[in-house]
């Protein structure tokens, strides 16, 4: 294939690419955590090449701030000082394209330096995304982006063949647009790099129009990874049911690492970052018996950290649990989502509201603190579904968090299908370039416009995780028919107890050594006060 690009921007990366490897910049995009960069990071490295991570920008409850002409200004200074030929943006959700053009815009025509856009949205949305971009990866990206690298530095002559990546070779042009396919799915996660968090020097964080060099999540208290890729399950509202039907059909979506890789890149992060626990950020955690027997036997000896882990009810039972708390489980992250009858029918989540309670009252004889996740501002639960949520919630053991979560339709999902083909949604309210909801109602504030059903609900749900405020109280409470037509004084006592909850954990983690300027940055926020 020895087609060449007629995009100038392609012209100059492929000309001028050194032959000592290319220099490549990865943006991510509002979240300093990002898993995804740290890991295409190292695969770049790992082959030779000058690879910088560019943090621009944090996520902040409820409330992301736009890229300001001084922010790019700040990612400019650093484009220039690092002398990068190709920059990357990691999209992880459709919200986020808007302000992924703006940093685009900038990068090709202030810098004249071709985008490559990767993650999610390009993932969904590959159209879009390459009538902006000058390349655009879909899917798994590790290997294909090492791949298109080495190949610039190569000089390769099949470059423009590259499997995962789309060309836009000639500006203005939508039908000179080079669609490669996707390569199969990494089955060996062992085989993959470990996240690079020894690298210092190539990495910035850009925020408040000024850029800080070094990694922005070193040295905090909570090491995140992740054990696994892909879910088992097909919740409507996930990205993964999307992927796993339409992205990669008949291919094995979920798949695993073994607890020897997992504990081998925990210690080697341990040798120079003294974390106090670990977060396995999994879709789900791992709960096949043999593979959890080796993780319960080995993390304890090798690690022996406090950990947390996201499951899904269904996995959910007591050897299990036992096992994983006596190898250091401490806390549990579980979606609940709604009522019975709203998560079977809109989420494809078929639990009974019982299976739930036991469940709770399991965590609490085990001694394991859970964290529930529900979904509000769904547009098919009746006061029935609300009451129903509420009464069992009002069952569960104390200590618990509740994370209540306003609901997001991403493109392509089923959820999205199945709301639009009954009319319950327009194309405007699909996660995207025309609705950035998320920005601002991602966690539910009960100062967001709503209808007063909905308030008064949230209002009473998000007290009862707050173990000072009696239960006969809020079931009173819950029978008002004044205060469901003007929930305000609901919503007065609801906040009060967000601050001394909040207060009271803040308090903790300070005295633990846990409180960071990333959390306070994120959460310190008066207006935004979210419910937990």
């Amino acid at each position: 294939m020895n087609r060449r690009p007629r995009n100038p921007r392609l012209d100059k990366l492929i000309d001028r690419a050194p032959r000592d490897g290319a220099r490549v910049g990865i943006i991510s995009t509002w979240d300093v955590e990002n898993n995804a960069v740290r890991v295409l990071s190292a695969h770049l490295r790992a082959a030779g090449h000058h690879t910088v991570e560019l943090y621009f920008k944090d996520w902040v409850s409820n409330h992301l701030a736009p890229a300001t002409a001084e922010d790019l200004d700040a990612l400019g200074r650093v484009i220039r000082r690092e002398e990068l030929n190709l920059v990357c943006i990691s999209i992880r959700a459709s919200a986020y394209a808007h302000q992924a053009e703006i940093i685009t815009r900038y990068v090709q025509d202030e810098l004249g330096i071709p985008v490559l856009w990767g993650g999610m949205h390009p993932t969904l949305k590959p159209e879009e995304a390459i009538g902006i971009a000058d390349l655009s990866l879909s899917g798994e990206g590790e290997l294909a982006l090492t791949d298109l690298v080495n190949r610039l530095r190569d000089r390769d002559p099949e470059l423009l063949g590259t499997q995962n990546v789309w060309f836009r070779t000639n500006e203005g042009d939508p039908d000179s647009i080079i669609r490669n396919t996707l390569r199969p799915l990494v089955k060996d996660l062992d085989s993959l790099e470990f996240r690079d968090y020894t690298t210092h020097d190539a990495k910035y964080f850009i925020f408040g129009g000024k850029y800080i060099q070094g990694d922005p999540m070193h040295g905090d208290p909570v090491f995140q990874m992740m054990g696994s890729r892909g879910c088992i399950y097909k919740c409507s509202y996930c990205y993964n049911s999307t992927y796993k039907k339409d992205i990669y059909p008949g291919q094995k979506w979920f798949r695993v690492r073994s607890p020897a890789s997992m504990v081998e890149e925990i210690r080697a992060a341990q040798s120079h970052w003294d974390f106090k626990r670990i977060r396995f950020d999994d879709e789900v955690f791992n709960f096949q018996q043999s593979w959890l027997e080796d993780f319960c036997e080995r993390f304890p000896r090798e690690v022996g950290l406090p950990f947390e882990v996201f499951i899904e009810p269904k996995l959910v039972d007591e050897g299990r649990m036992t096992m994983l708390r006596d190898a250091g489980l401490s806390g549990v992250y579980m979606g609940i989502q709604s009522s019975e009858r709203v998560t079977g029918h809109l989420y494809d989540r078929r639990v009974k509201n019982q299976n739930i309670v036991d469940i709770a009252n399991l965590y609490h004889r085990l001694g394991i603190k859970p964290h529930f996740q529900l979904i509000f501002d769904d547009p098919v639960s009746t006061e029935g579904d609300k009451q129903s949520l509420f009464e069992m919630i009002a069952q569960f053991p104390h200590p618990y968090d509740l994370y209540l979560f306003s609901m997001t339709v991403f493109p392509g999902s089923e959820l999205n299908k199945k709301l639009l083909a009954n009319g319950l949604i327009s194309q405007y309210d699909i996660d995207g370039q025309d609705n950035t909801r998320v920005f601002y109602q991602h966690r539910v504030n009960l100062s967001y416009p709503r209808p007063v059903e909905d308030t008064f609900y949230i209002a009473l749900t998000q007290m009862l995780s707050k173990g000072f405020v009696p239960k006969p109280l809020l079931r009173a409470l819950s029978k008002s028919t004044a205060l469901k037509k003007h929930p305000w004084p609901l919503i007065q006592m609801a906040n009060a107890t967000n601050f001394l909850k909040m207060g009271g954990m803040a308090s903790k983690m300070a005295f633990n050594g846990e409180m960071t300027r990333t959390l306070v940055r994120r959460w310190l926020s008066m207006d935004r006060i979210i419910t937990t």
